[in-house]
């Protein structure tokens, strides 16, 4: 005994795929006119952003920033780096110094994140 027909099968078929294919998330768009680090057009006013924008855009990436010491901080993330240690830079562009463990320990500890600039927060908290 057949219980669906052939076209009622396919129509199952492409409703699943249909929804499957709809509910994958894909990155927000940067929102160039986003404010950080006392500027509301961060990729004009802070061209080393722009730099590594361009560099990660086309992977899984993300640009989250924190507030840490009492100063806000970029961390860039994306898929295509080997370590998360040396992607966290101050509003002008001068990279953070993790020397020791202990250091980058802290930062996880204490940082407080602001918002997600791009994308998602690959690394977690």
């Amino acid at each position: 005994m057949r219980i669906l027909s052939e076209s009622a099968r396919i129509l199952m078929f492409m409703l699943v795929a249909c929804f499957c294919l709809g509910s994958c998330s894909t990155e927000e768009p940067f929102d160039e006119q986003l404010s950080a680090c006392g500027t509301s057009d961060v990729l004009s006013e802070l061209p080393w952003l722009k730099e590594q924008f361009e560099l990660i855009k086309s992977a899984p990436s993300g640009i989250i920033l924190y507030q840490y010491n009492s100063r806000e901080v970029i961390e860039i993330q994306s898929s295509l780096m080997s370590s998360t240690n040396q992607s966290q830079y101050y509003c002008d562009g001068t990279k953070l110094n993790f020397d020791g463990p202990e250091v980058y320990q802290d930062f996880l500890t204490n940082r407080v994140e602001v918002k997600i600039l791009y994308g998602v927060d690959l690394w977690g908290k």
